[in-house]
């Protein structure tokens, strides 16, 4: 068994897709001045140092920032686990904007997220290596991830697909990848409660080919994930090499 079968235990229109889901649209952004920054740090990382254990960190800091504060914090493979970790912090300080509508569903507290990826121990991550569009583009699609909500006054939660603008344009001249999924790992990675009786719900991203974003459309999440599973770890080959499940 691969790690990964292991581990893995805007605007409405009204318009929805087969499988259920509100298509959005996002055309207005709205700016929110950020709060004390980086309000639940400690308590993030203190986080993944727990599920996580054994790892050398390093983080790669904002240096300019708008809406909010957005670190990426990188925890090195080890050899049981031979991926890097990486998950933001600051997404968190703002509560994202739930509909009504989908409050009126939830049984629980989800207007605060961070996300996460997992990268192939190979993938070069070195302060000169991540200069290059091609090692740095899911750094940059965490941190778009976690300004979406904030800058659009919406949300992102488990099964939203969002694609890489309108023209689903590819993250980097080395990858036809040009999308996204969230997907939820077990409750003891993707949870995190906070001293002030928050929880921050800790989002995985999948980066996806447009034939595998139309087919989650067409016939739901947990079918995505059946496609995604049989190619077991070498989903986490972000490259060019990387098979179109759906294609």
């Amino acid at each position: 068994m691969g790690f990964l079968k292991k581990i893995f235990g805007g605007k409405n229109d009204g318009e929805k897709s087969n499988d259920g889901t509100t298509i959005y649209k996002y055309e207005e952004s709205a700016y929110y001045a950020p709060p004390a920054p980086m309000e639940y740090v400690e308590e993030i990382v203190a986080h993944f140092e727990t599920v996580f254990p054994g790892r050398t960190s390093s983080v790669f800091h904002e240096i300019i920032s708008d809406t909010i504060h957005i670190d990426v914090n990188i925890m090195e493979p080890t050899e049981e686990e031979p991926f890097w970790v990486l998950y933001t912090n600051g997404m968190s300080d703002l509560p994202m904007t739930l509909p009504d509508e989908i409050l009126a569903e939830l049984d629980d507290q989800y207007d605060r997220a961070e996300v996460m990826m997992f990268l192939p121990a190979s993938w070069e991550m070195t302060e000169e290596s991540v200069k290059d569009e091609n090692n740095y583009w899911p750094i940059r699609l965490m941190k778009q991830m976690a300004r979406f909500p904030h800058q659009y006054n919406t949300w992102l939660g488990y099964g939203h697909t969002i694609p890489n603008y309108q023209d689903y344009e590819p993250y980097a001249d080395g990858t036809g990848l040009n999308g996204v999924v969230l997907y939820q790992l077990n409750e003891e990675i993707s949870v995190i409660p906070t001293k002030d009786g928050n929880k921050i719900h800790t989002y995985f991203l999948i980066p996806l080919y447009k034939e595998e974003m139309d087919y989650k459309l067409e016939h739901g999440m947990d079918a995505l994930m059946d496609k995604l599973l049989e190619l077991d770890d070498e989903v986490l080959e972000l490259h060019a090499n990387r098979m179109n499940t759906c294609k």
